[in-house]
């Protein structure tokens, strides 16, 4: 039952943080084609507070703009987590933009949407390399898919091709992100057994895991900012996806044992 209330009393406050902000960014967008990143930022810090999350940070995201963020996924949650220490937009499935609501604020937070299919790799590398030439911070989920957070699935190097060189002479940095949701808020460490608690994964369903997500003392998650790369260092994007993919990886091992 405290549980349930705790649930309720967050959806609740949740959807009234979400309305305060949704009106104020929808007009800014209207006027002058996006919202304040700012703004933006606030309504990611809310939700991690809302939902429960303490957020701790290693290392310094790069502060200029053009820099592809390369990141592990492991939740929904993931999303107001990074969203809440940088001013990036997303890198999404093109499924999220017809979620009622939800497409809404991705659409508001310049999310780049994608589609599976390979055919249209090389269009979507376009629009990514597009919005990073205008100087635009971005965020990858580069495993392509959500994990349990316990190991790091393989980078999948296509849209890597977004940051090569050569690309009007701009300069792209790559950083690596690792996201560990390490510990609840009671002290306990999220072993195998606590990771479907905060991880959601295979056909897990949104609505009755992100109730129970709710429901609970909250977690602590740790976001590891690794050394930024240049792809020209590389010899190709696929030796560029490994080496974050191994940054990542350690990031994660390293996160995984301070706990």
């Amino acid at each position: 039952m405290r549980r349930r209330l705790l649930a309720a009393v967050r959806a609740l406050a949740l959807l009234a943080w979400t309305g305060t902000l949704l009106v104020p960014c929808l007009a800014s967008r209207a006027l002058a084609g996006r919202a304040p990143p700012p703004l933006v930022r606030s309504w990611h810090r809310g939700c991690c507070a809302l939902a429960g999350l303490r957020v701790r940070v290693r290392g310094t995201p790069v502060a200029a703009g053009s820099t592809l963020f390369v990141a592990n996924h492991v939740s929904y949650l993931d999303i107001v987590v990074l969203g809440s220490l940088v001013a990036a937009g997303f890198v999404a499935k093109a499924e999220v933009a017809r979620w009622p609501l939800v497409g809404q604020i991705a659409r508001i937070g310049r999310t780049v949407f994608v589609e599976r299919r390979t055919v249209r790799a090389a269009g979507q590398r376009e629009a990514i390399a597009e919005r990073l030439l205008a100087g635009d911070d971005l965020i990858l989920f580069a495993e392509g898919t959500s994990s349990d957070g316990g190991r790091v699935l393989p980078f999948k190097s296509a849209l890597f091709a977004a940051a090569e060189p050569g690309r009007r002479g701009a300069a792209v940095r790559v950083q690596p992100v690792t996201i560990a949701y390490t510990r609840l808020r009671c002290g306990l460490p999220i072993d195998y057994a606590l990771r479907p608690l905060y991880a959601w994964y295979g056909d897990m369903a949104l609505a009755p895991h992100l109730w129970s997500v709710l429901g609970l003392p909250g977690a602590v998650v740790e976001v590891r900012f690794h050394p930024p790369l240049a792809a020209a260092d590389f010899g190709s994007r696929k030796a560029l996806a490994q080496h974050a993919e191994r940054a990542v990886a350690d990031g994660l091992a390293a996160a995984r044992l301070a706990a």
